[in-house]
């Protein structure tokens, strides 16, 4: 039996327990699911820490065209949170994502200030998000912005107008009406300064972007219509835009970029991650459910033809993938709707079913009509073989190149065939062979295979078999099985050109100079070349040659051109890659910097091309 002084005590200890659980609950997360069905749904994940704290809402995908910002997002939704709480919009605009539109129906970024547009299909979901941030502490804009920021012009793809790879906010500091001080900046600096040590490529650095939206003379008039003013001027609160920069090719490396920006973020506001992933996998497909006519479903995966009768109904009941969020499947010719998941269709021809995990295409399957139900048994799938991706190595690097897709080379580029991925058992891809048009492995006329062999582009392709299209050639690249052609690509060799050089003055003036143009320079002058832009972008070596000196070309180097060593005569410059000269420029000396065009028309003594 238990004494009356061991139950007082035991009664006191669940009595302080009471009063401690407000403050340590239990971490919940809860999805809300808007306009479910139609082109404008909307998740939106309530996620609450076990302790108490501010509140920061998430919202990606706003413009459809940006990934690295939805699916940084998307990352969060499944977090679990020590203190504080967040809500998370992964693709605040789902339509534009799936088709990879900036805004099927326009700049949802652009639809936050003025009256509710009722004719507009966008202002349910811009009244949520406002809802969310009026319930909101802080609130992060994610995006994927055009070339780098940076505070001094330097190129036409890093200056003050881009906005790639900055923190942007509407002012450095913002007054409330009730007189509290938003302190912007100084948020924003301290989240760079704790990124940036982590970055190991220079032009991937942030910066602060102030936009300077309130100013009567700023330069960012539109964002005065946009999520993040309107967070800032309307519900008072931080509000700041991520920007990664889409000159980034992978990404994933944009995801990574942004999923540190947010985390240092999450540090200043106070807000403890329990459980942060992020991590992101490749998507793919596992498999759809589909049932035919209203019967038991079937599994389809993505190497299977779905063959029906005509006049069937089909209803796609499940996608399996290795992502739970962001999936799509689409009938061919079903109609305006962007995901027909659940939706019964019914087939008059043959068409194909398309799934995607946000913009990404995970799978295509056919959908047949068969001729007859005798000879051909039942609907249900068949095995078709085919080429999932073509795999190329240009120049070292290695591409997956979908079938009826194009590789562009340059000409001069260095080629190797490497083995595709298909969908053919191990022995029946030993019979597999993969055909260049246009260039023949052996003296032989008869070309075996062509997988491994360095294939020059400039010298080993026959220009008959391929097909010129403007200033390119195209040549097929086909997978053949039993003579008979399983899936094809194109190899797209372009003539290797220079667009321009960038070169900067002594006193510090940036100008161009184009292929043919002249160049005079006062004996005491050096000018540095800033850069070089071609038609290509890969690892091949550019060269400089001038009065029989040649010197290789280092993005970061120092190379220049000392006027001391020219004379009153003309000399050429010639840009050399693969041992062939791209273009030519020429040189001498002068009273003054003086450029001269193509045409020998004067232009500017100098060509400053600050913004």
């Amino acid at each position: 039996m238990v004494s009356c002084t061991r139950l007082k005590e035991f009664s006191r200890f669940v009595v302080l327990l009471l009063l401690l659980l407000p403050a340590f609950s239990s971490a919940e997360t809860t999805h809300q699911v808007y306009f479910k069905g139609t082109d404008s749904e909307l998740d939106v994940f309530h996620i609450k820490g076990r302790e108490t704290g501010p509140t920061l809402l998430l919202v990606g995908g706003i413009q459809g065209n940006e990934p690295g910002g939805y699916l940084a997002a998307d990352l969060y939704a499944d977090v679990a949170l020590k203190k504080g709480n967040m809500i998370i919009v992964p693709r605040a605009n789902f339509y534009s994502i799936v088709t990879n539109q900036r805004g099927v129906r326009g700049d949802m970024n652009r639809k936050f200030a003025g009256a509710r547009v009722e004719s507009d299909r966008d202002t349910p979901v811009v009244e949520i998000i406002k809802g969310l941030i009026k319930k909101s502490d802080y609130f992060l804009n994610l995006h994927d912005g055009s070339g780098y920021f940076f505070p001094k012009w330097e190129s036409p793809m890093r200056n003050p107008n881009r906005f790639g790879q900055s923190v942007i906010a509407d002012a450095d500091v913002y007054v409330r009406q009730d007189g509290r001080v938003l302190r912007l900046e100084e948020i924003a600096q301290q989240v760079v300064h704790k990124i940036n040590p982590r970055i190991t490529e220079t032009k991937h650095l942030f910066r602060f972007n102030n936009h300077r939206t309130l100013e009567k003379d700023t330069t960012h008039k539109e964002q005065r219509r946009s999520a993040t003013f309107h967070a800032l001027t309307k519900a008072g609160i931080p509000a700041f835009g991520i920007e990664t920069s889409k000159n980034i090719s992978d990404y994933r490396l944009r995801v990574r970029y942004q999923t540190m920006v947010i985390n240092a973020f999450l540090d200043q506001f106070g807000i403890v991650l329990d459980n942060p992933n992020t991590f992101l996998d490749n998507p793919y497909l596992k498999y759809l459910i589909v049932s035919i006519n209203g019967r038991t479903p079937i599994v389809v995966t993505g190497k299977d033809v779905l063959r029906v009768q005509k006049g069937d109904r089909i209803k796609i009941v499940h996608i399996e993938s290795n992502y739970s969020r962001g999936l799509v499947a689409r009938v061919r010719g079903s109609g305006k709707r962007f995901n027909d998941l659940d939706q019964e269709i019914t087939i008059s021809q043959n068409t194909e079913i398309k799934v995607n995990k946000d913009r990404f295409l995970l799978a295509t399957v056919p959908v047949e009509i068969m001729s007859g139900s005798t000879p051909e048994g039942p609907a249900g799938i068949r095995f078709e073989p085919r080429v999932e991706y073509f795999m190329v190595r240009v120049n070292g690097s290695t591409l997956a190149v979908q079938p009826g897709a194009e590789v562009p080379v340059t000409r001069g580029d260095a080629l190797v065939i490497l083995d595709p991925k298909t969908n053919l058992d191990p022995d029946t891809e030993k019979q597999l062979r993969i055909d260049l048009r246009g260039f023949q492995a052996e003296a032989s006329p008869y070309p075996i295979e062509d997988r491994g062999h360095h294939i020059n582009t400039g010298k080993d392709l026959l220009p008959d078999y391929g097909r010129v299209q403007g200033e390119a050639t195209i040549f097929p690249l086909q997978a053949k099985l039993n003579k008979q052609v399983i899936g094809q690509c194109y190899l797209v060799v372009a003539q290797p050109k220079l667009r321009y050089l960038l070169l900067k003055a002594s006193a510090g003036e940036s100008f161009v100079v184009y292929p043919g143009e002249k160049i005079q320079l006062p004996e005491n002058e050096v000018i540095t070349i800033v850069d070089v832009r071609t038609n290509f972008t890969d690892s091949v070596p550019l060269f400089f040659t001038m009065s029989g000196k040649t010197i290789r070309w280092q993005q970061n180097g120092s190379a220049g051109i000392d006027a001391s060593k020219l004379t009153e005569r003309e000399v050429p410059l010639d840009i050399i890659r693969n041992d062939r000269s791209l273009g030519r420029i020429w040189l001498k000396q002068g009273k003054e910097l003086r450029l001269s065009s193509r045409d020998r028309s004067p232009r500017p003594s100098t060509v400053p091309i600050h913004y």
